[in-house]
């Protein structure tokens, strides 16, 4: 048996690619040429050389990134032991199934919605199990580098919530501090790279307090510095400064 893991927001845009696709773009699978079945809207989970994944299954332009597994992207752990030693297609999710109405797509929105931010596929045998549920800290995207982690690692022990924005430029990692008076902001990390390049914290309640930091080095410094936030939930204090005096600090 083995549990693959996946960034659901990355699992949701590849299979929002394929539910918006034109249907002729839509490739069939082998077992549906060879009954000559309808072709719908379907995530693939793939092994190959560059790792084990979900992607889609339309070849319209514009696709995004592959959702890798946790720990078996490019250049990381070979599932090939337990998946299979040849390239291959695992098996095919639909996405749509218009016989039941089960909609796959919208299901995982929901549970994005719900706070979700985690998929995981468990394989044993010839069953398969999706779920999605969340996680305290959010799958990382593919390809960061180390010290890049532990600087994902440090937002983390900030007791900031995270949240990965993936795209095939740069990756977002928003950071929310609970209560109203807590920072706000995010760190941008080059796609290609993996390299930290700037960071940006505020306080929603007031924007005046902006504190923006450019390379790794120095959005480390800034989030070393970050003071682990004291504010409730439902803070009623006027001001940030009123929330700090009245606050029990850590």
């Amino acid at each position: 048996m083995l549990t693959l893991k996946f960034a659901l927001n990355e699992v949701i845009d590849v299979a929002t690619h394929s539910m918006l696709a034109p249907r002729h773009t839509l490739r069939a699978t082998y077992d549906q040429c060879q009954n000559e079945e309808d072709v719908h809207a379907a995530l693939r989970l793939m092994r190959d050389r560059s790792g084990t994944y979900l992607t889609g299954n339309s070849t319209y332009p514009g696709a995004p990134r592959d959702a890798f597994a946790q720990g078996y992207g490019p250049d990381s752990d070979d599932a090939s032991s337990i998946l299979g030693a040849d390239d291959h297609l695992i098996d095919a999710i639909p996405l749509h199934d218009p016989n039941t109405r089960q909609c796959l797509h919208s299901d995982l929105i929901r549970a994005q919605r719900d706070g979700h931010n985690t998929v995981t596929i468990t394989l044993d045998g010839d069953a398969m199990e999706l779920r999605t549920h969340r996680a305290d800290v959010p799958i990382a995207p593919h390809g960061l580098t180390a010290y890049t982690q532990r600087i994902v690692d440090l937002a983390a022990s900030k007791e900031l919530r995270l949240t990965w924005q993936t795209g095939k430029a740069v990756h977002l990692l928003h950071l929310a501090a609970p209560g109203p008076h807590g920072v706000k902001g995010h760190v941008i990390i080059g796609a290609r790279s993996g390299k930290v390049l700037r960071a940006l914290l505020t306080y929603p309640s007031d924007p005046t307090t902006t504190k923006t930091a450019k390379g790794t080095n120095d959005v480390r410094a800034l989030l070393t510095n970050l003071a682990t936030s004291s504010c409730p939930p439902r803070c009623t204090a006027p001001s940030v400064d009123a929330c700090l005096n009245r606050a029990p600090h850590k």
